[in-house]
C-alpha cells in the first residue's frame, strides 16, 4: 500500500498566512521606525532642514521604504503631524471616555488630567506640534482634519451636556476656548520662561490640574445656570 506524502490542502494556507502576517508585522515596525526617527528630526531640524536621504541615514532604511509607507517626504510629514497631535490625547482614549459610564463631568475631568499629562517639552512629538502651530506648513490641515476637529467634535458633546448649550451654538466655540488654552499655553509657552514669570507650577502638576479644573468648571456651571434662565424665560 503506497502511503500519500502529499501535504494536505490546508497546512499551505497556514503558511502562507504565517509569512503574511510576518511581512505585516515586519512593516510595521519599519513603518513605526521611519515616524519615530522622522518625528525627532522633524522636531529639532523643521521640515525644510530634514531631507529624506537624512531620514533614511539615521534610520537605517532607503528612500523606497519611505516612499512604499508614506508615498513621499510630504506624505511621511502629516503622517509624523497626526502621530504628534495622536499622542497628546488619542482619538480612541477620547472615544473610550466619551462611552464609559462616567458622568461629563467626570469626564471632561479625566480629558483635561491626560492632556496635561501629555505636555512633555522632552518628547518629540510636542516640540514638533509647538513647531507646527507657531510656524504652520501646509501639512497642518492633515493634522487638523485628521485628529484634531474629530476631537473637537467629542469634546463639544462633552461641554454641550454639562452646559446645555447646542453644539453649534455660536458660544460653544469660545467655550471649546476657554477649555483647551490653558493646555495649550502650558504646551506652547516655554517651561523655564514661563517659570520666571509665573513661579514654577509644574512643581506640583496635581495642584496645577485641581486648579485649572476649578476655573474652568465654574465658567462652565456660570454657562449652565445662564443657559437655564433663558430657556425659563422663554418658556
Amino acid at each position: 500500500m503506497s502511503l500519500n506524502t502529499k501535504k494536505s490542502p490546508a497546512s499551505a494556507p497556514r503558511g502562507k498566512k504565517h509569512t503574511a502576517r510576518l511581512t505585516r508585522a515586519d512593516g510595521d515596525n519599519t513603518r513605526q521606525q521611519i515616524i519615530e526617527t522622522a518625528g525627532q528630526l522633524f522636531a529639532d531640524l523643521g521640515y525644510m532642514g530634514t531631507t529624506s536621504k537624512l531620514i533614511c541615514e539615521e534610520c537605517g532604511c532607503n528612500v523606497a521604504a519611505v516612499n512604499y509607507h508614506f508615498g513621499s517626504r510630504d506624505g511621511l510629514y502629516s503622517s509624523v503631524l497626526i502621530e504628534s497631535h495622536s499622542r497628546l490625547i488619542g482619538f480612541n482614549t477620547l472615544l473610550e471616555i466619551s462611552n464609559s459610564s462616567d458622568d461629563s463631568r467626570a469626564k471632561l475631568s479625566r480629558i483635561l488630567d491626560i492632556l496635561v499629562d501629555g505636555i512633555d517639552a522632552n518628547q518629540w512629538h510636542s516640540r514638533l506640534f509647538i513647531r507646527e502651530i507657531m510656524a504652520p506648513s501646509v501639512h497642518i490641515e492633515a493634522m487638523i482634519n485628521n485628529e484634531a476637529l474629530p476631537k473637537l467634535s467629542l469634546l463639544k458633546t462633552l461641554l454641550s451636556d454639562i452646559t446645555g448649550l447646542d453644539p453649534e451654538d455660536p458660544q460653544m466655540s469660545l467655550t471649546l476656548l476657554s477649555t483647551v488654552a490653558p493646555c495649550m499655553l502650558l504646551l506652547v509657552g516655554n517651561r523655564d520662561n514661563l517659570s520666571k514669570v509665573l513661579g514654577n507650577f509644574w512643581e506640583d502638576k496635581a495642584a496645577l490640574k485641581i486648579h485649572l479644573k476649578r476655573f474652568l468648571f465654574a465658567g462652565l456651571d456660570h454657562l449652565a445656570t445662564q443657559n437655564q434662565n433663558i430657556t425659563k424665560n422663554h418658556a
